[in-house]
């Protein structure tokens, strides 16, 4: 039996699977690479979307074809490989990387200018941080709601005013590019965009939604 879903709720849905990419990784990498690739920007911004929006797309794409997730999608390579590889998707977006990094980057964004970055307050915010993720996790049917239509309207309006804030007061002039980028803008900015795990991360948000 298909359900119907309402335009409403596709809508929603979309909000969700935006909030759910749009994390750590995509406000610490995009800025990191303008700056370093100074006048090659658009060179690496290039291959940063290969990687750090493209990729996300077909994966999301590929599960939706197979029907299911990690595990669907490597049955060609073998049970043993489908294992492997969904530990190192879960381990990498879960508690060795992604998952520190949304802490750490939130804090230092919005309370180290306050507290200081002393290890006291990071430790306090990182208790109440995870906490509210336990609670909005403990509730994955809830998702569309407490993310589609709440956190992503609140992510796209911070990113819309830090947006227009970046152009009307920039920072300064574009700086000289590193010599990284001076040799190879375009594999450097690949690169980058896929330490934003997001290509592994859609793997592991497949079961969240469908």
């Amino acid at each position: 039996m298909t359900h119907q879903l309402r335009s409403r709720d596709i809508i929603a849905l979309g909000f969700m699977t935006f909030a759910l990419f749009v994390g750590a990784g995509n406000i610490i990498f995009p800025p990191m690479v303008g700056l370093q690739a100074g006048e090659h920007v658009w060179t690496a911004a290039f291959g940063f979307l290969i990687t750090a929006v493209g990729l996300p797309v077909l994966t999301v794409v590929a599960l939706a074809k197979v029907g299911g997730g990690v595990d669907s999608l490597s049955t060609p390579i073998g049970k043993v490989a489908g294992v492997l590889l969904a530990t190192v998707c879960y381990l990498a977006v879960g508690p060795l990387f992604a998952t520190p990094r949304t802490a750490t980057v939130s804090f230092e964004v919005g309370i180290a200018p306050l507290t200081g970055d002393s290890a006291l307050p990071l430790f306090i915010y990182s208790l109440v941080y995870f906490a509210i993720v336990i609670l909005v996790s403990l509730y994955p049917g809830k998702l569309l709601d407490t993310v589609g239509n709440f956190l992503a309207p609140l992510k796209i309006i911070a990113l819309v005013i830090l947006s227009v804030a970046a152009i009307v007061w920039p920072a300064g002039s574009i700086s000289t590019a590193t010599e990284a980028y001076q040799n190879a803008a375009f594999s450097n900015g690949f690169v980058n965009g896929y330490l934003t795990m997001d290509t592994l991360g859609a793997m592991v948000f497949w079961y969240r939604y469908c």
